[in-house]
């Protein structure tokens, strides 16, 4: 497992995965949002963003912790290996609001996010975004699945359902 990419729901914990494994793996993690997310809530345009991704990849050894479809083939395209946090959305969705609220009292609760990244806890945007998590399973899990089946064959697919499967993938990794 040298190249790994790391998808799933949001909140489903990707982020603290992606470290752990990093870790123990000895590889350089890099988190999409913080590449993605830009002062002043702007955010960084596909071809910019492209481009980060291509220069992630283009070493022997990476984690890619993020989801983003649009360009989640060319991630697949390269991977030997997927973790996919595959996570029921309403349990999910618990979890963002409780994320959201350790962030707002304590910005070290987020390291994958960039240093200015402020949420903004039940202001428009958010509730977007709560809705997004809430129907993720439903509008963004299809178009996941689909693009699992056309990935490589040489990339393996570990697939993670629940908190207690990450914590036996972690003990055997």
């Amino acid at each position: 497992m040298e190249k790994i990419i790391v998808i799933g729901i949001s909140g489903a914990g990707k982020s603290v995965l992606s470290r752990k494994i990093g870790q123990k793996l000895q590889l350089p993690v890099y988190h999409l949002d913080a590449f993605f997310h830009l002062p002043g809530g702007e955010m960084l345009n596909r071809d910019a963003f492209v481009a980060q991704q291509e220069d992630m990849m283009t070493t022997d050894q990476w984690l890619i912790d993020g989801n983003y479809a649009g360009t989640l083939p060319m991630r697949l395209a390269q991977a030997d290996t997927v973790i996919w946090l595959d996570f029921p959305a309403k349990l999910n969705t618990l979890r963002v609001i409780k994320r959201s609220w350790q962030f707002s009292q304590d910005k070290s609760t987020r390291p994958d996010m960039p240093d200015f990244f402020e949420e903004q806890m039940f202001d428009k945007a958010y509730w977007q975004f709560l809705k997004f998590v809430w129907t993720f399973n439903k509008k963004v899990r299809p178009y996941i699945v689909s693009a699992l089946e056309n990935r490589p064959k040489t990339a393996r697919l570990i697939i993670l359902k629940n908190r207690r499967q990450v914590t036996e993938f972690m003990a055997k990794l």
